[in-house]
């Protein structure tokens, strides 16, 4: 049966590149009256047909041409062209008498790297910040999803001394359903921090499940990976190594091993079957197991049909959590109870 097969000898044939060259071995040629004399080999965004390679002359479609010997049946190509191409050979007996003319399925050479996009993690909270991008402005909400702004005058200014766009910006999800005016465009930006890579995700348990979406790339992707590490810079060997996710999009692992004082960063590592790859870092993100504490009000009152009491700043506060409590809620019945939920936590407490 003749063949014509991409990459090496004695593997699979191969798809995918994003090398500056590929090898290409045939085999199934044969003559029994005067045997094989020399190969010759084309590529092409095209199949070849066996007078293109037995009267070659210069074929504008033609990028590479190669004529070998009997003896060999192999060969490394240049590959300086993106997109897909065909490998065609014909042999020639010794009487020069040419063979039909054998294609290759294809081989698609791609620079570009796989990426991912819409990335959640289930239950992660953080607080709410403000992101800049060149042209745009976002909300990043404390469920991990971003939010349009109008790019006002108060934005624009908020925005003037960033330099570059973290990538977190492109990672996570669009929320269709909040959309803000210019007035709260205006008031957010004036109210709400901006972001940084040191913005902290909580999560309750230790309990991980991610969840992404493949931006659409020209060759498929082989697998994705998650490794956990300490340190920002653990992308290449993480302490917990990289776990395959066997082509899923989704990962769920429970992380022993990491204290709810520690600290960790999550690597999502995207493999492309052109031999690419393209690491995403997410964190930090802390394990916040424990609801926020508080001491008893000093003082509650009525004056004028109204009950009064107040607080100072370190009157409530949490042991894991390093932003201040944001968020305040109470309620009034036959016994007094003043919940506190701790944004970006979200754990209640109760006096």
């Amino acid at each position: 049966m003749l063949n014509i097969l991409t990459g090496p000898e004695n593997s699979k044939d191969i798809d995918y590149t994003s090398e500056d060259s590929f090898l290409v071995h045939w085999h199934g040629f044969i003559d029994h009256e005067s045997g094989i004399k020399l190969y010759r080999l084309g590529l092409s965004h095209r199949c070849l047909g066996k007078n293109e390679l037995y009267n070659f002359t210069h074929i504008p479609d033609v990028l590479v041409y190669r004529e070998m010997p009997y003896s060999e049946q192999s060969i490394r190509v240049p590959a300086n062209f993106t997109g897909k191409r065909y490998v065609t050979v014909i042999a020639l007996n010794n009487a020069m008498e040419p063979s039909e003319a054998v294609c290759s399925d294809g081989i698609t050479r791609d620079l570009s790297l796989p990426e991912i996009r819409n990335l959640s993690l289930q239950h992660g909270r953080w607080s709410q910040s403000i992101v800049c991008s060149e042209t745009d402005v976002f909300l990043l909400e404390s469920d991990l999803k971003k939010v349009k702004l109008q790019n006002t005058n108060s934005c624009q200014r908020f925005c003037q001394s960033v330099s570059e766009t973290p990538t977190i910006t492109d990672l996570l999800p669009l929320n269709p359903e909040t959309k803000n005016d210019k007035n709260v465009s205006d008031f957010l930006c004036g109210r709400v921090h901006l972001y940084t890579n040191q913005t902290i995700v909580y999560l309750p348990n230790d309990h991980l499940y991610l969840q992404w979406d493949l931006l659409e790339t020209v060759s498929q992707v082989n697998d994705y990976y998650v490794g956990i590490g300490y340190d920002v810079t653990e992308y290449g060997s993480p302490v917990i190594a990289y776990m395959s996710t066997e082509r899923k999009n989704h990962f769920k692992m429970r992380h022993d091993g990491i204290g709810s004082n520690e600290l960790f960063y999550i690597f999502i590592k995207v493999s492309s079957k052109a031999g690419l790859d393209n690491i995403y870092t997410f964190g930090p993100v802390l394990i916040d197991q424990t609801p926020p504490l508080g001491t008893t009000l000093q003082k509650v009152s009525i004056e004028n049909d109204q009950i009064v009491f107040g607080w100072e700043d370190t009157t409530f506060y949490d042991e894991e959590q390093t932003e201040q409590i944001d968020q305040i809620f109470f309620q009034i019945g036959t016994m007094f109870y003043l919940f506190v939920v701790c944004t970006p936590g979200k754990h209640l407490a109760g006096i």
